[in-house]
């Protein structure tokens, strides 16, 4: 009678420590989702910025840059 009883106390802590190993794995899985749906927006969002880069460069780069006088070149303020 107390084998048996030993071997049921057995099983039940095996089926606790069984129940805790699945929602501990279970949140692990949670998590993983969001983090990995978290990177995904990150690598979007650098894509993103990434063609804003792009085009502001090529707006940059179609500037007419000789406009601009060079600071020996211009006329001095009118309070000199």
């Amino acid at each position: 009678m107390a084998k048996q009883m030993t071997e049921e106390a057995q099983l039940q802590k095996l089926e606790a420590r069984v129940t805790e190993l699945e929602v501990s794995l279970s949140y692990q899985q949670e998590t993983i989702e969001a983090l990995q749906q978290e990177a995904a927006k990150q690598i979007q969002e650098n894509q993103q910025l990434n063609q804003k880069l792009l085009l502001l460069s090529e707006y940059l780069k179609s500037l007419n840059l000789e406009a601009i006088k060079k600071p020996s070149e211009e006329a001095p303020p009118p309070h000199y």
